[in-house]
């Protein structure tokens, strides 16, 4: 699987995307992403981050590219907000844990 994560301003238009047709089997809600303000991350506007096969991952890429003013994150950015993403899945995971001893 390839993460991919894109930097988007209108949120608005972005939920268009990301919101149709959820019981496609190809849509953005079934693959799973994760949308955040940019904010928490240093950056402008919102960020989306999903995970997609690499025989899939044009289909979404071009999906993204069909919202105006979103773009994908270049590498240091997409490192740092990865890295974030991935903390927080960790930490989530380790709460749930101790819940369970």
């Amino acid at each position: 699987m390839e993460t991919f994560v894109y930097s988007c301003a209108d949120l608005k238009e972005l939920k268009k995307v990301l919101d149709a047709d959820p019981l496609a089997d190809d849509s953005f809600t079934r693959l799973g992403y994760i949308l955040r303000e940019g904010k928490l991350y240093g950056l402008q506007g919102y960020v989306v981050h999903f995970k997609a096969d690499a025989s899939v991952a044009k289909k979404y890429q071009d999906r993204m590219a069909s919202v105006a003013g979103c773009a994908p994150l270049g590498e240091a950015d997409r490192k740092k907000v990865v890295d974030a993403i991935e903390a927080e899945e960790n930490a989530a995971t380790a709460g749930f844990g101790s819940l369970f001893g």
